[in-house]
């Protein structure tokens, strides 16, 4: 009888040699607790999967009183940036709540709101939570939209993802309140056409996005029966983009199959 751990070792990488991409992959069933890893410890430029860390230090800080999530934040017209999101379109002068921004940054992954969150909490102060973590291969090196210079970039792995999205699952950085209102959050991700794309409907998936020129990430807390697991899919110097996400699907979907023995 073949173990579950020879076949991800054999099922996976065909499907990951299928994406027109430079690939990292990593994989935690927290069910059996077997792990898979091709490339999973790279370093990709982290695009907007490192939100997952601001979201966590923003909730970090409101759960010991440093932070009040309904304060207010007005937006005024130096604020506005482009790239992914929904405030660029809105006028200056709008006020939104500390939580406002967390929900935009993480569900549509609004940049504006990003760069606002990381006036409140500090680039030092994410960059402390991931050596708190032992993310040693993620780092923020810059606000979102600006250009990357040098050291100025965003790094991340997909093992790093993945310990992020483990670190909420098991509460070890809030209590199980908190880490459940940040699952929460990434549950409402908008983004669907990767690790969800062809999941089923009802399954829930608590997830976070990225995307650059030829990047193309999710990372991923699947909540599947008999019990959850996480999968993060980095990409970098990728082809078509549409072929990219359908190529991150299909693995996610030979993943789902595998850890909860559905026969195709």
């Amino acid at each position: 009888m073949i173990s579950l751990a020879d076949s991800l070792d054999r099922a996976l990488p065909p499907v990951l040699g299928q994406i027109p991409a430079t690939v990292g992959c990593y994989l935690h069933d927290l069910h059996s607790g077997h792990r898979f890893s091709a490339g999973g410890e790279d370093l990709f430029p982290a695009a907007s999967v490192i939100k997952i860390l601001i979201l966590m230090e923003a909730y970090r800080r409101a759960a010991a009183g440093e932070l009040s999530l309904e304060a207010r934040i007005r937006l005024e017209e130096e604020h506005l940036v482009g790239g992914a999101g929904v405030l660029l379109e809105l006028h200056a002068g709008l006020e939104l709540t500390v939580e406002d921004l967390c929900r935009l940054m993480i569900v549509v992954s609004d940049n504006t709101a990003s760069n606002l969150l990381l006036d409140l909490v500090g680039e030092d102060s994410v960059n402390a939570l991931c050596r708190q973590l032992g993310l040693t291969r993620t780092r923020l090196g810059r606000r979102f939209m600006e250009t990357p210079t040098g050291e100025r970039e965003n790094t991340m792995s997909p093992c790093d993802a993945v310990r992020c999205l483990e670190v909420l699952w098991r509460s070890e950085l809030l209590d199980a309140e908190w880490s459940h209102r940040a699952l929460e959050i990434l549950r409402r991700q908008q983004y669907r056409e990767k690790i969800p794309r062809m999941l089923p409907e009802e399954l829930p998936v608590a997830h976070k996005t990225g995307e650059l020129e030829g990047v193309r990430h999710d990372a991923a807390l699947v909540e599947s029966s008999p019990g959850p697991y996480l999968l993060a899919v980095f990409t970098r110097d990728g082809g078509d983009p549409w072929e990219v996400d359908l190529g991150i699907a299909r693995l996610s979907r030979l993943c789902h199959d595998l850890l909860t023995g559905v026969r195709a």
